[in-house]
């Protein structure tokens, strides 16, 4: 499945909604499941993206129309939920400094899936928002996507404003960053990198009672 990458991100960068849809119901009429796509082909197409525009050869617009088509992608993929409210809420957002959105997309997805409530802030979030937004919401997760070492300051300075509004809050951090770098400052019972989208599943398929509990016990106070 790897092999289709090249063709998804010219077809991605191109915006050509018809090539990506057809790449995508080729590799499902094939029998690989929509984690196995995401993991095996949009998510190293993203990568490439990112080194991309990291290296100045392609634009910002660029981005958002790749951006844009892969959100086209996931409204005719995925079915909508109807969530209750007595379902776990979570937060999704990009560190202050943080321009690409496009695996955090796919992060919603998961907790979507997972009958999860979600809302997602995008891009370039900065910290005195997202930390209005948990105080306000009282989500039980907050989900961060971080890219670039040059935000690694916003995410440490964001991970303890999070805390001291919401003690009891599971922060979970995932992108590039992680997977390339070993950071101290995350080895905290409170917080759990996530290096793929199957890992994210797995994680919220494994907590899913836990979370129910906190979510309760909001309720019950």
């Amino acid at each position: 499945m790897k092999q289709l990458v090249p063709a998804f991100t010219k077809a991605i960068l191109k915006g050509d909604v018809q090539s990506v849809t057809e790449l995508y119901s080729s590799s499902i009429q094939s029998k690989a499941d929509p984690l196995t796509f995401y993991e095996s082909v949009v998510k190293p197409s993203m990568y490439r993206i990112g080194d991309l525009w990291e290296k100045n050869q392609i634009t910002v617009a660029d981005e958002h129309l790749a951006t844009a088509t892969l959100k086209y992608l996931l409204a005719s993929v995925y079915t909508p939920y109807e969530v209750s409210e007595r379902r776990p809420k979570g937060l999704l957002f990009c560190i202050e400094g943080e321009q690409h959105s496009l695996g955090l997309e796919l992060a919603n997805e998961i907790f979507k899936e997972q009958h999860w409530n979600t809302r997602y802030l995008g891009a370039n979030v900065p910290v005195k928002d997202a930390v209005t937004f948990v105080r306000a919401w009282k989500p039980q997760a907050v989900a961060i996507s971080i890219g670039m070492t040059t935000t690694i300051p916003q995410l440490r300075n964001c991970l303890e404003e999070i805390e001291k509004v919401q003690p009891d809050i599971k922060i979970l951090v995932g992108g590039r960053l992680i997977s390339h770098y070993n950071l101290d400052f995350l080895k905290k019972d409170s917080i759990t990198t996530i290096h793929d989208l199957r890992e994210l599943n797995d994680y919220l398929e494994e907590h899913a009672a836990q979370f129910l509990a906190l979510l309760e016990e909001k309720i019950s106070t």
